[in-house]
């Protein structure tokens, strides 16, 4: 374009190479980057529901936890007091005997 074969090289139609290769290659940037930032957009919304769903299976295995630990410590406070009554028991009757 730029080279005209009867009258050599042309700055100018150059320049307008120049500026239409500018042009499309802005137009290729901003497709690109729009590109970019539309997954960027999709990967934080797929993050974010996937931190949501660990939110509620961590708050799902506290409650167990805790749940089980409630039952331990129940567990454990009616041992104990069945060994108080057998201590008690034992004791009174080992006195009797």
């Amino acid at each position: 374009m730029a080279v005209d074969g009867s009258r050599g090289f042309d700055p100018a139609r150059l320049d307008g190479v120049l500026a239409l290769f500018g042009g499309e290659a802005r137009a290729a940037l901003a497709a690109a980057e729009e590109e970019h930032e539309a997954a960027a957009r999709g990967t934080e919304a797929a993050v974010e529901a996937a931190q949501g769903h660990l939110d509620d299976v961590m708050d799902a295995a506290v409650g167990k936890y805790r749940g089980s630990s409630g039952e331990a410590d129940s567990l454990s406070a009616a041992t104990a007091a069945m060994d108080m009554a057998f201590k008690a028991t034992t004791s009174n009757y080992i006195r009797r005997s």
